[in-house]
């Protein structure tokens, strides 16, 4: 039997917004009936284009939001039972940008033993240096630079300050999101690598939120893609790239880049642009931008199919 590490069942997050000037509010569904389950030790990747909700997901389960319906757990336990200080010592963020996600004004020793003094888990000054001085071994910082400022390294170092921590307290799940879309290529490689190897060392569970599908292929176990706030298909990394069944994971897949110039630029024919999600399509909501939509998409919402254990959100998924 898999154990899952977090679960979120059809979480849904309304926000009330502005329809205009003396037109009330309307109703904007940023996340609406997500089903995710990551099993522990492996690496979700969750992608979709901006605005999909993505970011949403991972600050309900963070604590940062408040979901509207749904259950979200982790292990076990349901997170609306669970206390911030109790779900941060599971489950720790790495931010996209590290130049902002650091506090200037603080050394990168008060930086990473943040967590440590917030949950009162330190025994004496010793105890915190020993211990920073152990994780910045572990992602790779000379113990030297725990003077420094963030200003005195480099993206890539503020990133690893970042990384360590969130790992300070050995959470079981690390949830980054966007975390290498800051830095250089080359950079980006380092941190990658690293977080893998993080997640052998350390027995660790990722949620890696991005829009580099390079990066997600690279990284990911398991794949699930996002739109309009549902996800429209899931299932493991590999059999998602090599055979993507829905539509959407088609043209996304379509869009990266090639490095042979001869090519030019990638035909994605996605139609018009992404829809208003405050008003969205009737039926299916991708089928406005589906060159194989028919009159069935338009009027009624497909229903999750299981396919070749992938679960694709489509009425045709063997057509394509």
């Amino acid at each position: 039997m898999v154990e899952f590490a977090l679960k979120t069942e059809n979480i849904t997050k309304d926000y009330q917004v502005s329809a205009g000037v003396f037109r009330g509010k309307k109703t904007l569904k940023a996340v609406n009936g997500v089903s995710l389950s990551i099993p522990k030790g492996s690496i979700l990747g969750l992608v979709g284009e901006s605005g999909c909700g993505k970011t949403t997901i991972a600050k309900m389960i963070l604590g940062l939001e408040k979901k509207t319906s749904g259950d979200l757990y982790i292990g076990e336990k349901n997170i609306s039972s669970m206390r911030h200080k109790e779900i941060a010592k599971i489950i720790q963020p790495v931010f996209q940008d590290p130049y902002s996600s650091l506090n200037p004004r603080k050394s990168i020793s008060k930086i990473v033993s943040l967590p440590l003094r917030a949950q009162g888990l330190s025994n004496g000054i010793k105890d915190i240096e020993q211990k920073v001085d152990e994780i910045m071994e572990i992602v790779g910082l000379p113990p030297r630079l725990k003077y420094n400022y963030p200003n005195q390294l480099s993206g890539g170092q503020r990133q690893r300050v970042a990384v360590a921590r969130a790992l300070i307290m050995r959470p079981e799940i690390v949830l980054c999101d966007e975390p290498t879309s800051a830095l250089d290529v080359s950079v980006q490689a380092q941190i990658l690598n690293m977080l893998l190897d993080l997640r052998s060392k350390l027995n660790l569970t990722y949620l890696f939120i991005s829009h580099d599908l390079a990066v997600v292929e690279h990284i990911a176990t398991h794949v699930a893609v996002m739109y309009l706030g549902r996800i429209v298909e899931k299932g493991k990394a590999q059999d998602l790239f090599n055979n993507p069944s829905h539509p959407y994971t088609q043209a996304l897949l379509a869009s990266v880049l090639t490095p042979e110039p001869e090519l030019g630029l990638p035909r994605i024919q996605l139609g018009i642009e992404y829809p208003n999600p405050i008003d969205p399509p009737s039926g299916c909501t991708f089928h406005p931008r589906c060159t194989k939509a028919t009159k069935k998409c338009s009027k009624v919402a497909p229903d999750p199919v299981v396919k070749s254990d992938k679960l694709v959100e489509c009425h045709y998924p063997d057509n394509f």
